[in-house]
């Protein structure tokens, strides 16, 4: 689906990772369909690079941010409310992968991945939610239900969240965390209707996948790009997903459209993994 003129128009929305590859694409859809996105990303260059180019169709703001520290995720709630007045969507898609074999995996390697792929994603998630539950009028608190939604979360996970990776089990662990902390933070938000849902992609050439291939590449003896090469001709449709892909799912997610589906992990993958 095309873009969709206004569909997020004056809502604010925080895109984690935002600086290029997916995120990038994430939060260029979501300013081309009226939101005023924050591009919250560790290289400040390309948090402003992302946000200059959101700003020729909305408000935005470049927020150098790392994710793995809780005091700046606190901080740029308190900063977003202060400029915008609100919050209404999350866009957890920051994270980091290096890929090593089982036995190669040291307690280091494996906690600075969980750092921001894990810990990052949740924390990041708990504050803003509580920022949209405030947002919530007190009567529909007291009712414990609501009839519209308050919000939407959005949490990138993975095919590796669907099945294990021999030379990313760390990767593969945060993934799958990412699919099951979407669920509980689902049903913990239900009363207020902020939907949480997560979505799954699976090879999407960006610098992220560009890296990988180098590092497989050597590993295995390959030449450049025949690795993820190899990885595109196992996809039922064969193809790789573009970020525009990814945006789109992501976008309808945090439509009204999607009011309905909540706790929910999406695979756009090419039919990699149909579960």
């Amino acid at each position: 689906m095309g873009v969709v003129p206004d569909r997020h128009k004056g809502k604010v929305a925080i895109v984690t990772g935002a600086g290029q590859g997916i995120g990038k694409g994430v939060g260029l859809r979501l300013a081309r369909e009226g939101a005023h996105v924050v591009v919250a990303e560790y290289k400040a260059e390309n948090a402003r690079q992302t946000a200059e180019e959101c700003s020729a169709f909305t408000p935005a703001l470049a927020y150098p941010i790392d994710i793995g520290d809780t005091n700046q995720i606190e901080q740029m709630v308190r900063d977003v409310v202060a400029k915008f007045g609100h919050i209404d969507i999350l866009v957890n898609n920051a994270g980091v992968l290096e890929t090593l074999p089982l036995f190669d995996l040291t307690p280091e390697k494996w906690d600075w991945l969980q750092r921001v792929n894990q810990r990052g994603l949740f924390f990041c998630l708990q504050m803003v939610a509580k920022q949209m539950v405030a947002q919530v009028p007190e009567e529909v608190k007291a009712a414990g239900k609501a009839d519209r939604s308050y919000g939407k979360i959005v949490n990138f996970s993975s095919v590796a969240g669907r099945s294990g990776r021999p030379y990313a089990a760390h990767y593969s662990a945060a993934k799958w965390a990412a699919i099951s902390i979407t669920q509980s933070a689902a049903k913990y938000l239900a009363p207020f209707n902020i939907n949480v849902n997560a979505v799954c992609p699976g090879v999407v050439p960006t610098p992220m996948w560009d890296d990988i291939d180098r590092v497989q590449a050597d590993r295995f003896g390959l030449g450049p790009g025949e690795w993820i090469q190899k990885t595109i001709d196992g996809v039922p449709l064969k193809r790789a997903a573009t970020p525009g892909d990814l945006a789109a799912a992501v976008s309808f997610l945090c439509s009204d459209d999607a009011d309905y589906i909540t706790g929910q992990a999406l695979n756009v993958d090419g039919g990699m993994e149909m579960n």
